[in-house]
C-alpha cells in the first residue's frame, strides 16, 4: 500500500544514530553486568532533559510441530487498538514455481562453487566446536568463557553460553555438543534460583526466550516450550505501575525491578522495542494471548510518541510513554533493534498488522534522510544525531541496517518498485563500507565505532569520535550474509572468508576466542567469549556458505539474537 497525502510526508524522513563513544554492555555486549548499573562511564553521561509534552519457493526446512497449543487461526495476530485483519493488504511476496525468488538468488552459484564452500562452512563448523569444547571444559555453568584467564564470568548466573549456542550447534549438525546442552537445560538449569543479581529484560527475552521458541519450532519438544513460558511469565513482572514498558532489569526470585540509574528513570528505546517477535511467537505456540497483549500496549504507546523528526525515536524515553527523555538518536547503540523489529514484525506476520508497514516506512525514509550520508570517498553509511548535528560516524551496531534496507526491499514492504531499489541501494552500499572499515585496520577487523571525515572521506578507528575495540560483534557478517543470500554475488563470500580469516588468525587463543581493546594491534585482548560470538557471528558465518536451504530467508526472520523464527504466511 502507497503512502499518501500526510503519511508520505511523515515517511520522508529519516534519522538513526548513537551516542558516541559508547558500547552496547547492557544490551548485547556481554561484560561483567552485576548491578543495576552495568555500562561504562562514558554511556552513563547522556544527558537527561527535562519533561517535556511530545504529543514461494519449497525447500527442504524443518517445520514447526503442532503440539495442538497453537492458537486457532482466526485468533493469531489479535492486533492492537484499532487493527484489524485485511485479506487486501499488502503482503510478503508469493513465489509461484519457476518464478525468481527475492529472497534467494544463490542457487546457481552455490553450485558452482560448491565443494569450496563445503570446505569453508566446515571450517567455520570446526571453530564454533572448538569455542564450545574450550567452554565445556573450563567455564561450564557459567554465562561465558574467559579464555585469558581460564574461568567462567557471570552476569546472568544462569549459563548463558549454552542456552545462546544451542540453534547454532543444532544447524551445524554438532549432535554430541547439542545433546551436552539439552541435557543440563532440561536437568540443571533453574530460572528462579537465586543469584544474587537482577538480570536485563532486553538481554533475558532475545537470548533465553528467543533460544527457546527457536528450538521448539526446529524440534517440536515440550521442554523448550515450557522453559519459554517459564522465563516469559517471570520477565512479565517488569511491567509495573500500569506503565506500558518494562523496567529494564527484574529479579527472577522476588521480582523487584529497576532501570538504569544513569537515565534519570527512563529506559532505552530498543528495550522495549525489542520484544515484539518473541512475545508474539510465545503467544502463538502457547495458544495464550497474554503475551502478544503486552508486545501490543508496547507498540500502541510507541506508535502513539510524536519525535521532533517523523520515524526517528530519541534513545531514551519515559518508562510511562509519555515523553522522550534526549535529544539523542541512533540505529546503532540503545535504538538498533527497535527498527529492525518494526520490519521483521511486518515480514513475520505476512504483514496482517498493517501499523508496523507504516512504522518502519516513516523511520526507513527518515533515515535515509537525516542519518544516511555518501562520504567524499563514496561510502555510504548511516550516522547518529545529537540534538540538531550529526556525528559522522559509523558504529559496528548500526551494521545491521544494511540488512534491514535490504531485507526490506525484497520483501517489498513500501510496494514501490523505485523506493524498494533505493532501500536495497542504500544496504549493499552500507553493508561494503562496513566490510571496508574491517579491511583497513591493521587487524583485519572492526572497531566499536569508525569516523568518516566530512572533509576528506577518510575512515579513522582510532582518535578522534573513533571507539577502537572489538569485541567478536556479528553485524557486519550479519549484514553481509543477506546481501549474499539476496542477491547472489559471490564478492560477498569473499568479504565474510576474509573476516573469518581474520578472526582465527587474532583473536583465536589456545582456551577460546577473545576480543581486542584496539583493532590496530593483537596484544591487548579483551578477555570474553562473547556469548552472541557463538549465538551469531559464527552461524552467520556459516550460513554464507550454506544452500539456501539452510534457514532460507522466505520461511525465516532472525530475531537481534539470530535466533530464527519462522514467518507466519496467512493465505
Amino acid at each position: 500500500m502507497m503512502l499518501k497525502g500526510r503519511e508520505l510526508f511523515m515517511a520522508m524522513i529519516a534519522a538513526i544514530f548513537i551516542i558516541g563513544f559508547i558500547t552496547i554492555l547492557s544490551f548485547d555486549g556481554g561484560m561483567n553486568r552485576s548491578g543495576d548499573n552495568p555500562l561504562p562511564p562514558k554511556w552513563r553521561n547522556v544527558g537527561i532533559q527535562p519533561k517535556e509534552e511530545t504529543i514461494e519457493t519449497q525447500t527442504d526446512i524443518p517445520k514447526l510441530h503442532n503440539t495442538g497449543n497453537q492458537m486457532p487461526d482466526d485468533q493469531q495476530y489479535i492486533g492492537g487498538e484499532g487493527t484489524t485483519y485485511d485479506k487486501n493488504r499488502r503482503k510478503l511476496p508469493r513465489i509461484k514455481k519457476g518464478a525468481i525468488n527475492p529472497f534467494n538468488k544463490i542457487d546457481k552459484v552455490y553450485k558452482e562453487n560448491e565443494d569450496l564452500n563445503k570446505e569453508r562452512s566446515l571450517k567455520i563448523r570446526e571453530e564454533m566446536k572448538f569455542c564450545w569444547d574450550k567452554y565445556r571444559e573450563i567455564a561450564w555453568g557459567y554465562d561465558e568463557l574467559r579464555p585469558g584467564e581460564r574461568r567462567g564470568n557471570d552476569w546472568f548466573g544462569l549459563g548463558l553460553t549454552i542456552v545462546d549456542s544451542m540453534d547454532t550447534l543444532f544447524l551445524m549438525d554438532l549432535d554430541k555438543e547439542y545433546k551436552e546442552a539439552k541435557e543440563w537445560v532440561e536437568n540443571v538449569l533453574n530460572h528462579r534460583k537465586d543469584t544474587g543479581r537482577k538480570v536485563s529484560v532486553f538481554e533475558t527475552t532475545i537470548r533465553f526466550l528467543g533460544t527457546y521458541i527457536t528450538m521448539y519450532s526446529l524440534t517440536g519438544e515440550q521442554l523448550y516450550l515450557d522453559k519459554g513460558r517459564d522465563i516469559a511469565d517471570l520477565l512479565l513482572y517488569a511491567f509495573q505501575d500500569n506503565s506500558p514498558f518494562p523496567a529494564s532489569f527484574v529479579s527472577l526470585t522476588d521480582h523487584k525491578v529497576s532501570n538504569q540509574q544513569w537515565a534519570g528513570g527512563c529506559i532505552i528505546l530498543c528495550e522495549p522495542g525489542s520484544m515484539f517477535l518473541e512475545l508474539n511467537e510465545l503467544s502463538r505456540i502457547t495458544g495464550d494471548p497474554k503475551y502478544k497483549k503486552y508486545s501490543d500496549q508496547i507498540v500502541d504507546a510507541l506508535a502513539s510518541m510524536r519525535p521532533s523528526i517523523p520515524g526517528l525515536y530519541p534513545t531514551l524515553v519515559s518508562q510511562d510513554g509519555s515523553r522522550f527523555c534526549n535529544n539523542q538518536v541512533s540505529v546503532g547503540a540503545m535504538g538498533d533493534s527497535f527498527y529492525e523489529y518494526l520490519l521483521k514484525m511486518w515480514i513475520y506476520q505476512d504483514g496482517v498488522e498493517e501499523r508496523y508497514s507504516e512504522l518502519f516506512q516513516r523511520s526507513a525514509d527518515s533515515i535515509i534522510k537525516h542519518l544516511y550520508k555518501v562520504s567524499k570517498q563514496g561510502d555510504g553509511f548511516i550516522t547518529n544525531l545529537e540534538g540538531n548535528s550529526v556525528t559522522n560516524t559509523q558504529e559496528h551496531l548500526t551494521c545491521f541496517a544494511g540488512g534491514m534496507f535490504m531485507l526490506a526491499a525484497a520483501s517489498n514492504i513500501t510496494g514501490n518498485d523505485e523506493k524498494s531499489a533505493l532501500y536495497m541501494q542504500v544496504g549493499e552500499n552500507v553493508t561494503r563500507t562496513c566490510a571496508k572499515i574491517y579491511n583497513l585496520t591493521p587487524t583485519g577487523l572492526g572497531p566499536e565505532v569508525a569516523y568518516i571525515d566530512p572533509d576528506s572521506g577518510d575512515i579513522r578507528f582510532n582518535g578522534y569520535k573513533a571507539v577502537s575495540y572489538y569485541i567478536l560483534r556479528p553485524e557486519t557478517v550479519e549484514s553481509i550474509f543477506i546481501a549474499y543470500r539476496l542477491t547472489g554475488n559471490t564478492e560477498y563470500q569473499d568479504l565474510a572468508w576474509k573476516i573469518f580469516e581474520a578472526l582465527v588468525e587474532v583473536c583465536r587463543t589456545e582456551n577460546g576466542y577473545v576480543g581486542l581493546n584496539d583493532v590496530s594491534n593483537n596484544w591487548s585482548i579483551n578477555d570474553n567469549q562473547q556469548s552472541f560470538f557463538m549465538a551469531e557471528t559464527l552461524k552467520y558465518l556459516y550460513l554464507t556458505f550454506q544452500p539456501s536451504s539452510v534457514v532460507p530467508l522466505d520461511k525465516y526472520v532472525f530475531n537481534t539474537e539470530a535466533h530464527p523464527i519462522e514467518i507466519q504466511y496467512k493465505n
